[in-house]
């Protein structure tokens, strides 16, 4: 919501799906084509776009815009949330979790076994 004051356009969507309409979008129209006539006048070749479909990897998103980019990369970092650790993920930095109570109960540690954390339930 807040990009659109500024004129900009998020787009997100799998990155199969915006392969297939970039590739659509490169190719030049033929008699076959069933919207010919709508796209022999517009189409020309726009060799950016295939530099963009090879960028689509892993979650993507486009943001549309013919305003300030400044503007932008500043309501985007304002909106930057830290996302929770996932099981399997490296660190940017050593962590260190130090031996004691986690308060939690033994029926809780099933979030630990996903770490490969040991545990081990002491009554109290």
């Amino acid at each position: 919501m807040k990009l659109r004051p500024l004129n900009a356009k998020m787009v997100m969507g799998k990155n199969t799906l915006m392969k297939a309409a970039l590739g659509y979008k490169m190719k030049q129209p033929e008699e076959a084509d069933e919207d010919y006539e709508e796209r022999k006048d517009n189409w020309k070749e726009c060799a950016e776009l295939e530099k963009i479909a090879n960028l689509l990897k892993g979650n993507t998103g486009i943001i549309f815009s013919n305003g300030d980019l400044s503007e932008i990369k500043k309501v985007l970092d304002d909106e930057a949330r830290e996302a929770p650790a996932k099981v399997g993920a490296v660190a940017p930095d050593e962590v260190w979790i130090r031996a004691g109570s986690t308060g939690l109960d033994p029926k809780q540690t099933s979030f630990f076994q996903q770490l490969n954390i040991q545990t081990k339930i002491v009554k109290t």
